[in-house]
């Protein structure tokens, strides 16, 4: 995969299928190396993993990469190693020095329900990562950042909010064919 013309397949119309290349390239080899030197868990790193293809994607659709001179494996291992680094610097600040034993108690009860919804969640994440602009911008000021139809149009530069309205109904449909596709093996 050759890194600058993988750029600019990401830049093109048709970067979904790139993203999703990169995605099932380097998910797994990711995830193992997450856990193993890192000694996060594997929630933990496909979190991470989720953030690293997200930032990846930003960077390139932003202009802020538009080489890469070294493997995309090692530019995204890179991502990830910071954003490892952020999750545990995170977690040692929140960690209490005496730990409640009722509280460990409540961390064996962790709900097999809470478990699957986190799973979805994630699997919503990532189709929302595979999607691209303007759809992932346009479902993201409306259901992350609560914007109206009518702040959207004005953020995203629109017409009007009817065809801000429009365009999310096509892409909440796209967005559920990219889940159904990628994830259908896991219901």
């Amino acid at each position: 995969m050759e890194n600058h013309s993988l750029i600019d397949r990401i830049k093109s119309k048709d970067s979904e299928q790139e993203l999703k290349e990169v995605y099932n390239n380097y998910r797994n080899e990711f995830l193992l190396w997450a856990v193993k030197h890192y000694d996060c868990t594997m929630e933990e790193a496909k979190d991470v993993f989720q953030q690293t293809i997200v930032i990846f994607y930003e960077n390139i659709i932003n202009g802020k990469v538009t080489e890469i001179s070294t493997q995309v494996k090692t530019y995204l291992f890179g991502i990830g190693k910071n954003k490892i680094l952020e999750l545990l610097r995170s977690k040692k600040k929140r960690m209490p020095e005496a730990v409640d034993e009722n509280f460990e108690v409540q961390e064996i009860y962790y709900s097999e329900i809470d478990e699957v919804y986190e799973e979805k969640l994630l699997n919503v994440e990532s189709s929302l990562a595979l999607l691209g602009d303007p759809c992932k911008s346009i479902l993201e000021q409306y259901y992350y950042h609560k914007k109206s139809m009518m702040e959207i149009s004005e953020i995203l530069d629109y017409k009007n909010r009817d065809t801000v309205k429009n365009m999310k109904y096509k892409c909440l449909q796209r967005l559920k064919q990219i889940f159904k596709t990628e994830f259908n093996s896991l219901n």
